[in-house]
């Protein structure tokens, strides 16, 4: 879904956000330029746990769970 927004974005910021994606299109754009501030803020968040979380996870752990097998107990 689509939504039709008004920004106020300066133009130079538009420019160099047009030019970086090379999409050819503003709103395309600035679409990529928001994904990817979301994806590293994201990144970010996670990051700002280490250590602050235990995890109890081995290498074989994780390979179940990306196959899909449960974990026995």
């Amino acid at each position: 879904m689509h939504t039709r927004t008004t920004l106020n974005i300066s133009e130079d910021v538009l420019k160099e956000a047009e030019a970086l994606y090379e999409t050819g299109n503003r709103s395309k754009a600035v679409e990529e330029a928001l994904k990817d501030a979301i994806r590293m803020k994201k990144i970010q968040k996670l990051k700002d746990l280490r250590g602050k979380l235990r995890f109890d996870l081995d290498a074989e752990d994780i390979e179940k769970l990306r196959s899909g097998n449960r974990f026995e107990e």
